[in-house]
């Protein structure tokens, strides 16, 4: 059987008023920020995600699940659960999700560090969140023997899986 060709990911630092939307690629093991698009109550500009992904042509979608500390999930994280079904049915793409925690928190140390003002809601930096989730699964993926609970995240939430 041949080896399944790498993929093109977007994915998601899901929110109530936006989201944050990174691309990675399963060839390189990198994620990047892409743009943060809006929301309304969780739901994207589905105008704008369709011009994203027109454009990018991902293979697959990964969804930030905010899970409590213990895993367990959250109203947010079923939500976004909700969220990826919609990317599946509307693309027809396979959709993951991957633990979140820490991720925006990471995202302001960075931009901090390049001089943001602090501002999030002029300067957002969920897309910066949804790479640093993004490269958190890919770094999971190359090493799914160490994952532990984790490698439950390299099964897909909705769709097939590839």
């Amino acid at each position: 059987m041949p080896e399944p060709k790498p993929r093109i990911l977007l994915a998601f630092d899901f929110g109530s008023k936006r989201h944050g939307v990174a691309l990675g690629n399963e060839l390189t093991g990198t994620a990047n920020p892409l743009d943060v698009i809006p929301a309304r109550d969780g739901i994207p500009s589905w105008e704008l995600l369709d011009r994203l992904v027109a454009e990018w042509q991902p293979d697959a979608f990964l969804v930030g699940l905010p899970v409590e500390l213990d895993g367990s999930p959250t109203p947010l994280s079923l939500r976004a659960t909700k969220f990826a079904r919609r990317l599946f049915g509307r693309y027809g793409k396979a959709c993951y999700g991957m633990d979140e925690r820490g991720t925006t928190k990471a995202a302001k140390r960075l931009v901090a560090q390049a001089g943001h003002k602090g501002n999030y809601r002029e300067d957002p930096v969920d897309s910066f969140a949804a790479a640093f989730i993004l490269q958190a699964w890919l770094d999971l993926q190359q090493s799914p023997e160490e994952a532990g609970e984790a490698a439950r995240y390299l099964q897909p939430l909705a769709g097939p899986q590839i």
